[in-house]
């Protein structure tokens, strides 16, 4: 284990969630590169490879996983998981990376930013990864009945503790290129939370994200939290939380809502990653300049509840990935961004 991670003043630094459609490794690195100088990250690529989605990426070695490339399918056998467990959780005890490790086909993206950091890298303040959250994982993935493995306690055990050491892997992976970095754990199902569509006992769901996040942390990694809609924002600023980020695009009201438990995280050293531009077709309808407008009108309210936004540490990214958009879009998106930036640091 490294040990705390050391927390980092953010201003307004932009990043990228993770998702990107290029299906070009090369070109994916250099529109990543020329746009986020303080916080890089390696690409995620779901149109070069079915493997490269979102839930896909994270599932090699995990007990009873079936993946149909063809059909672009994923889901668990349950008579091979019941089989393949103990074998598994062994692996866990025994802290066996390379058993959990993400392989090249399901990261390219991931093994390019390594090798060719150093060449292209500028002045960087800490490299960026990501994670797919076990609640996500747990309610997307299904066995062959089509039920959520989460509603399956033994296997949702499993597949935490899976998680947990694929993130531990790619954090050494990662420090070996760059001291200081930073995992998104992605989470969109946590809109989900409190939906009388999906029940689920939210302190035990909550709990396995903590482990995620404790994992992240012990290997003196930052941990964020991508949620890219609206959910139970007291909740999630509960947890040990580095970064937490947010589509501020859509639901900055609905977050500054909580002022108590947002300067209770703000507190703690906690840094917000704001995601004000829009990773869908509203980017037409916007620029830099009307996003810093949007931007600052919503952030009025911070100052209304008395918090100070000079002492906020602050990030700036994409409300969501782009891995759905065509290339074009993508480019426009980084582009603005990274002038959103620029005029929030008053560089521009």
């Amino acid at each position: 284990m490294s040990g705390k991670p050391r927390k980092l003043k953010f201003n307004f630094d932009a990043t990228g969630i993770g998702s990107v459609p290029f299906r070009e490794t090369g070109s994916a690195l250099s529109v990543i590169f020329n746009n986020f100088q303080s916080i890089p990250f390696w690409p995620q690529l779901p149109k070069r490879s079915f493997l490269e989605s979102m839930y896909v990426q994270y599932s090699e070695g995990l007990p009873g996983i079936v993946v149909d490339s063809a059909r672009k399918t994923i889901h668990i056998d349950t008579a091979r998981a019941m089989r393949e467990m103990e074998g598994a959780y062994t692996k866990y005890l025994e802290g066996d990376m390379e058993y959990f490790k993400i392989s090249k086909d399901h990261a390219e993206g991931l093994y390019a930013f390594i090798e060719e950091f150093d060449t292209r890298r500028g002045a960087v303040k800490c490299i960026k990864g990501h994670t797919t959250g076990p609640i996500s994982f747990a309610l997307t993935i299904t066995n062959e009945n089509k039920q959520a493995v989460m509603y399956d306690k033994d296997t949702f055990e499993v597949l935490t503790k899976a998680l947990c050491m694929k993130v531990r892997w790619q954090v050494r992976e990662l420090k070996k290129i760059f001291p200081s970095v930073m995992i998104f754990i992605d989470e969109p199902y946590l809109v989900s939370i409190g939906s009388s569509f999906v029940n689920i006992n939210v302190e035990d769901a909550f709990s396995k994200l903590d482990e995620v996040i404790a994992a992240v942390k012990e290997e003196g990694a930052m941990a964020g939290l991508h949620c890219c809609g609206n959910t139970d924002w007291p909740l999630l600023l509960k947890r040990d939380l580095d970064v937490l980020n947010f589509d501020a695009y859509a639901f900055t009201k609905e977050l500054l809502l909580y002022g108590a438990e947002l300067k209770a995280f703000l507190g703690r050293g906690g840094a917000i990653a704001w995601g004000i531009v829009p990773s869908s077709e509203a980017i037409d309808r916007e620029s830099a300049g009307s996003l810093v407008e949007k931007f600052t009108e919503g952030i009025k309210m911070l100052t209304d509840k008395g918090i100070s936004v000079e002492s906020v540490s602050s990030i700036v990214t994409p409300s969501c990935g782009l891995g759905t958009l065509d290339d074009t879009a993508a480019r426009k998106v980084f582009e603005t961004l990274r002038k959103v930036s620029f005029q929030l640091q008053g560089c521009e």
